[in-house]
């Protein structure tokens, strides 16, 4: 598999040596785009509905296991957010029914195994690296984290207090703080993509609120298995699984309701006055949802506004103008909503310039005309580093794993790179629509004292104190 892998990515790679009268130099060749075929992973379904995709991979003696759940804080209830981080890092680390946690882990370790879990907004992970040897050991424990989590109060109230700790420092770094909030103005502060941990959301959970979020999402027809490494075949790798998660009864997961974001329309720009070297602006515009076949255009102005070097705003803020530190744009897909997100960091003392480029450059997007460069620039941004999404056997489970779980067509990844090469310029500057400089909130941290010109010629200000 991993010959094979390279093989694709090298496909068209090579270098040629210039010669001149000056000196001897090399030089690279224009490479244009890698040809890929995304590989495939063999699809299980259990009895009870947990789907598995498998790779098997013998090169190295380890097994990887990642668990894919619709169980982020999107589906924290509204007074008790935070419920499924603390939930994700308790059902490891607050001990199962067969394993305590000092035992739990001290068991890890003398293996050299890892079990680590994550909550996101949508979705949470857990995974899992054993050696090929203690498979057995370690996918017990993996599957009794799963299933079986006790909760224990004492490592709950150490969880609460680190959870609480990280609030209280939640505005160390100004430029984190302007991306939340910019992305929390745009939602709405209680919308499920909005909302943020709170100590008195923190200070609600209790443990029988831990016990129902499991019970609610933690069943096997909510989970999607990527899993891949060293073992005898396929067929022994699904009997372990069926030992371990075939007892375990499928249910009914309660759906989950977005609503439409808060902001409306318009120019929202709203100023923290905080004394820093540095002004972070943060704006957030609307986007599109993870599924959504116009993505692939908007994928490509969001690379040419401000994917890199050679993007619009690093070329025109920075690199011309010597504004920014830094300057860029991204396009971020939910399953329900997406957003455009951009930031700069600047001076406060030059902020106006900056910020006043970033609208212009939004402004021209939908229509200045897309260049042959900056379309086939964009193209192999997207389509080169496609190929490292499979580099090894773990990834490629992953990514078919993914492709199900975010609700993407059978043939995406398939399909994926001749998506991208079939975007013409005209649909990639028809999607630059987006970029609107009148319909975007605008979030600004700084010291207001220095800045060049007054905020409020951006928009009307709503001064906001952080907290």
């Amino acid at each position: 598999m991993k010959r094979l892998i390279f093989a694709a990515a090298t496909i068209g790679l090579t270098m040629t040596i210039a010669k001149n009268s000056d000196a001897a130099r090399p030089e690279l060749a224009n490479l244009g785009r890698i040809q890929f075929t995304a590989p495939k992973a063999n699809r299980y379904v259990l009895d009870n509905g947990m789907v598995v995709y498998m790779v098997k991979d013998n090169t190295l003696p380890i097994v990887h296991i990642s668990a894919f759940l619709k169980a982020g804080s999107a589906y924290d209830p509204a007074d008790k957010a935070g419920l499924a981080q603390m939930t994700l890092t308790l059902i490891k680390d607050g001990g199962t029914a067969k394993y305590k946690a000092e035992d739990l882990d001290k068991t890890l370790e003398y293996l050299g195994a890892t079990l680590e879990t994550v909550a996101y907004t949508e979705e949470s992970h857990v995974d899992m690296t054993a050696l090929k040897k203690d498979t057995d050991k370690v996918l017990d424990i993996y599957a009794d984290v799963l299933r079986n989590p006790v909760f224990d109060q004492g490592k709950m109230s150490i969880t609460r207090d680190d959870m609480m700790e990280m609030v209280r420092r939640r505005n160390d770094n100004p430029s984190q703080t302007a991306a939340r909030e910019a992305r929390r103005m745009y939602f709405g502060a209680e919308h499920p993509y909005g909302r943020r941990q709170e100590l008195t959301s923190l200070g609600a959970i209790a443990r029988e609120d831990l016990i129902a979020f499991h019970a609610a999402r933690f069943k096997p027809n909510n989970v999607i298995l990527a899993v891949s490494g060293d073992f005898a075949s396929e067929d022994e790798m699904m009997a372990k699984l069926k030992s371990a998660f075939g007892g375990w009864k499928r249910g009914t997961v309660p759906p989950q309701t977005i609503p439409p974001p808060a902001f409306s329309g318009g120019r929202k720009v709203y100023l923290v006055n905080r004394p820093v070297s540095q002004t972070s602006i943060a704006i957030v515009q609307r986007g599109l949802p993870r599924v959504d076949p116009e993505n692939f255009p908007l994928t490509l102005m969001a690379d040419i506004i401000g994917g890199g070097f050679q993007s619009r705003l690093f070329t025109e803020v920075r690199t011309k103008r010597g504004l920014a530190y830094v300057a860029d744009s991204v396009s971020l897909n939910l399953s329900k909503e997406g957003f455009l997100y951009s930031f700069c960091g600047t001076k406060a003392e030059t902020y106006s310039q900056a910020l006043a480029e970033i609208l212009k450059q939004f402004g021209l997007a939908g229509k200045d005309p897309v260049s042959a460069e900056e379309l086939e620039r964009s193209k192999s941004s997207a389509i080169n580093p496609f190929v490292f999404k499979f580099s090894t056997p773990q990834k490629l489970a992953i990514e078919r794993a993914s492709e199900e779980f975010y609700g993407f067509p059978k043939t995406y990844l398939d399909n994926y790179v001749d998506s991208i090469s079939g975007v013409s310029a005209a649909a990639v500057q028809k999607s630059g629509g987006l970029y609107d400089p009148n319909n975007a909130v605008i979030y600004v941290i700084g010291d207001s004292k220095k800045f060049d010109r007054p905020l409020s010629e951006f928009g009307q200000v709503t001064e906001l104190k952080e907290d």
